[in-house]
């Protein structure tokens, strides 16, 4: 297998590793599942209710017909800006006061874990102070409710989530209340600030007022007499005489309503009715004068002495009532009098002016009067536009109103049973084909030939079935002789044509030489060299199997042989072995050659290997055998197998089904390829495979071959 087919994935190599990864992923998707069903049953569920206002951006004027045309530009920006007003600390303060959410357990003060630890350590207190509650009522009402435009339109929806779905309604419902009657109110105050502010200027402006005219009426009456003589006329010398006598009638009509007003504060009341000559409060004094008598001769215990204390009271109080009307009238006929002298000043103003003055006069009288008429103009002006905002700030309207109220909803909006379900489905699949693909290429066992072949790129040769070790027998390897049919020994046989293919195009003459090998130990190459060599023996090939796991050597124990010397001592002290050779012998089952081992090597074993014995033996084997398999020690723990793998012709690598980490197989693989003579095949063949469908297949064909 080339590197180009080791780089590529199909869909079918993908399913296979799927395939093989089931369980993992079947697992994964069993927990994200568990998990997310606990947090759904474990959750409180919370139901959200919503509320539909409608913003109308156009200025509204109950007082005004005309309406004012907007456009888009501004109308986005005032949705967003009422937006920013729902969520605004404002709206919601007074949502929690209207609402009383301070004392809700939902929104009111907790104690955490820390904090009910705090208290129990006598750290802290168990009662908050009232701007921390509220500030708490707050952070939870903002974490609860959400405001947001419905797309393009004027529509703003006022969500609200709770444990109690008619708590929901009602908080959603008494938000957007909240802040309709926030806008109203803020519509009233900015007319009446509005109005606070003319009103100070009125203020101003009436004393302006007063200021000119009294200039103007100062003017005329200080200069009255040069301006009779300046225009000539009769008319303004009469007119000057009213004036005159309504003057003096203000001051003793004043005289008298101020002696009046002193006369019924003291109560005097003859002395009242003689200063006010009214008969009415004369007649009525004479009556109080003859009760008062009565009641001076009568006993004040006495039913008749209480009846005259009550009508001489009542009569006070007719006397009281009466001369303040009498006052009121000296007070109308006052005004009434100013009213006919302010007619006659602007009679006399007309006639100056349409008289025949000076032009000094005229140009004088001309400024004084434009500074009153500006002064009248501008006066006017306030009080109407004082009294206009007075009446918009009684019959302001909302901007908003409310389109839809929120009702209790039925389902709760959180937990989203089917959301999470299939949040966690897809991250269940998403997390186990990632933990799939990590097992299959780095991090869990090999299980299949065609992962094998995923993870190095290396000809896999077969897999060699998993059987049970029978109690007579010595080794698994003893089922090629025992059992020439089964299952195990046609995978072996299968592995031996696959080697012969792979060696065909070998370039070394005599004998085939197979090293034998593993990533770490026991993964059964022994077993398997054992196996490999019998078949090649059975098939009528002289061979040799040598064992050179100077390490550990383990041939000898499968055969059931203790030799005197073994092959460690051979290559140590080639001169001492003794003409017996006592570590070559025969297999007992089969016409199998072997150099077997007998104990662990003491001694470093690289330079054995590079001993000219070892390249002697190696030479010979070749010219004397047909075919010669190593059994070489693991090639991760000790470096043994690459002094070998230069002699073999094929270089097979067992991997132990489930057992080989992916780590430890690609660093054997990138040992032993550096390790062989270029061109040298390296195969790999999975070991002790667990597998069950392919010896029931074998079987029935057997079976089937058998009774043809």
């Amino acid at each position: 297998m080339n590197n180009s087919d080791f780089e590529t994935i199909d869909l079918k190599s993908l399913f296979s590793i799927f395939k093989r990864q089931s369980r993992l992923l079947f697992a994964t998707i069993v927990l994200f599942l568990v998990v997310a069903l606990g947090y759904i049953f474990i959750t409180t569920p919370t139901y959200t209710a919503s509320t539909l206002v409608i913003v109308d951006t156009s200025r509204k004027n109950i007082l005004d017909e005309d309406t004012f045309a907007t456009n888009s530009s501004t109308d986005n920006a005032r949705l967003e800006s009422e937006v920013e007003i729902l969520k605004s600390d404002a709206v919601a303060l007074e949502t929690i006061r209207r609402l009383g959410l301070i004392q809700d357990p939902e929104f009111g003060p907790k104690l955490g874990t820390v904090g009910k630890l705090k208290v129990a350590l006598g750290l802290s207190s168990s009662s908050s102070s009232a701007p921390a509650m509220v500030n708490d009522a707050l952070s939870r009402f903002r974490n609860s409710v959400s405001v947001r435009r419905r797309g393009l339109t004027y529509v703003l929806a006022i969500s609200a989530t709770s444990a109690d779905r008619d708590k929901a309604a009602v908080i959603a419902n008494g938000l957007s209340k909240t802040y309709i009657d926030l806008q109203v109110q803020s519509k009233v105050n900015a007319a009446l600030g509005s109005r606070d502010v003319l009103q100070n200027q009125l203020e101003a402006a009436r004393d302006r007022l007063a200021a000119s005219e009294d200039q103007l009426d100062t003017y005329i009456d200080t200069n009255l007499e040069r301006l009779e003589r300046e225009s000539g006329s009769t008319a303004i010398a009469q007119l000057r005489e009213t004036l005159a006598d309504s003057s003096s009638r203000i001051a003793q009509i004043e005289d008298r309503q101020s002696q009046a007003q002193a006369l019924l504060v003291s109560g005097d009341w003859s002395s009242l009715a003689d200063e006010l000559n009214d008969q009415a409060l004369t007649a009525l004094n004479a009556q109080r004068a003859q009760l008062a008598a009565r009641l001076s001769d009568a006993d004040p215990q006495s039913q008749t002495g209480i009846d005259l204390q009550n009508g001489l009271d009542r009569l006070t109080q007719s006397l009281a009532e009466r001369g303040q009307a009498s006052v009121s009238g000296l007070q109308a006929e006052i005004s009434q009098i100013e009213t006919q002298t302010s007619a006659v000043r602007d009679t006399i103003r007309t006639e100056l002016l349409s008289g025949d003055l000076s032009s000094a006069t005229l140009a004088e009288i001309f400024a004084l009067q434009q500074e009153a008429d500006i002064a009248q103009r501008q006066y006017s002006t306030l009080l109407s536009r004082m009294r206009d905002l007075e009446a918009q700030a009684l019959v302001q309207v909302a901007d908003s109103r409310i389109v839809s109220e929120a009702i209790a909803p039925r389902a709760a909006s959180f937990p989203n049973r089917k959301l999470i379900l299939s949040a966690a489905l897809i991250l269940a699949l998403a997390v186990g084909v990632g933990l799939a693909l990590l097992n299959e290429y780095f991090l869990g066992g090999i299980t299949s030939t065609s992962q094998l072949g995923n993870v190095v790129p290396a000809r896999v040769a077969g897999a060699i079935p998993l059987i049970e070790l029978k109690p007579e027998q010595l080794s698994i390897a003893d089922n090629i002789i025992d059992e020439p049919l089964s299952v195990y020994a046609e995978s072996v046989r299968k592995l031996r044509a696959v080697i012969d293919r792979a060696a065909m195009d070998r370039k070394t003459e005599g004998a085939l030489v197979i090293m034998i090998t593993s990533s770490i130990p026991a993964e059964g190459k022994t077993s398997l060299s054992l196996a490999l060599a019998r078949t090649y023996a059975l098939a009528g090939k002289s061979t040799l199997l040598i064992d050179a796991d100077l390490r550990k050597p383990m041939i000898h124990r499968q055969l059931g042989l203790e030799p005197q010397r073994g092959f460690l001592e051979y290559l140590r002290d080639p001169q001492n072995v003794g003409d017996d050779e006592s570590f070559y012998d025969a297999d007992p089952k089969s016409h199998l050659g072997t150099i077997l081992g007998r104990q662990r090597a003491d001694v470093p074993t690289d330079q054995l290997l590079l001993s000219n014995t070892f390249e002697s033996l190696m030479r010979n084997s070749r010219s004397a055998m047909d075919v010669v398999i190593v059994d070489t020690s693991p090639l991760v723990p000790v470096v043994d197998a690459r002094y070998i793998a230069p002699y073999a012709d094929i270089a097979l690598e067992v991997v132990r089904f489930g057992v080989t980490g992916q780590g430890d197989l690609r660093n054997s693989y990138t040992q032993i390829t550096e390790s062989v003579r270029p061109g040298v095949p390296v195969l790999t063949v999975l070991n002790l495979d667990e597998g069950t469908t392919r010896g029931y297949r074998y079987d029935g064909y057997y079976a089937d071959y058998t009774t043809s």
